[in-house]
């Protein structure tokens, strides 16, 4: 009777707690030719960029529309600027942080590059949540027209060039 009660404690705190047991984020990157425009949609969990603002930071933003405070969208953009990069022919290209949205429990964080007449090959390096979580893979999804390419980033393999 003692172990099935301790159990059914046991199983009652594991499935209530918030911790998830990976840590995964998904970046789109499209090139659109005609808009001469690399757009980049990524997907991060609210919960563990909200924890990596708060300590890198020293802030307590809550990323909860009705929580929010005004200069939360400064910081946000200062962390991808910090942590994302998209490289062309040996030059950082610069990125423009559009908006966010949230959606259960996911921030889309919209960027995009412009003023960019044709692509042959790009670097991409994804630095977001490594600084707070060893085990964040950052997945990948890149395509200019017919050519697509996936990969996953880690804080130990960061970076990535695709040759098209």
């Amino acid at each position: 009777m003692k172990v099935l009660l301790t159990f059914f404690i046991w199983l009652s705190i594991s499935t209530t707690t918030d911790v998830h047991e990976f840590y995964l984020s998904v970046t789109d990157i499209n090139y659109v030719a005609e808009k001469q425009s690399l757009q980049i949609i990524s997907r991060v969990f609210t919960d563990d960029f909200e924890d990596v603002l708060n300590k890198r930071y020293q802030k307590d933003f809550k990323l909860i529309p009705s929580l929010e405070v005004k200069e939360t969208e400064v910081f946000i953009e200062k962390y991808i600027k910090d942590k994302f990069f998209i490289e062309s022919e040996g030059k950082i290209l610069s990125l423009k942080y559009l908006g966010k949205k949230y959606e259960d429990d996911m921030v889309y964080l919209y960027i995009e590059i412009g003023n960019i007449d044709e692509l042959n090959s790009i670097t991409i390096e994804n630095l977001i949540l490594t600084d707070l979580f060893e085990q964040q893979k950052n997945m990948i999804h890149f395509e200019s027209g017919e050519f697509k390419k996936s990969f996953i980033l880690e804080k130990k393999l960061s970076k990535r060039t695709i040759t098209f």
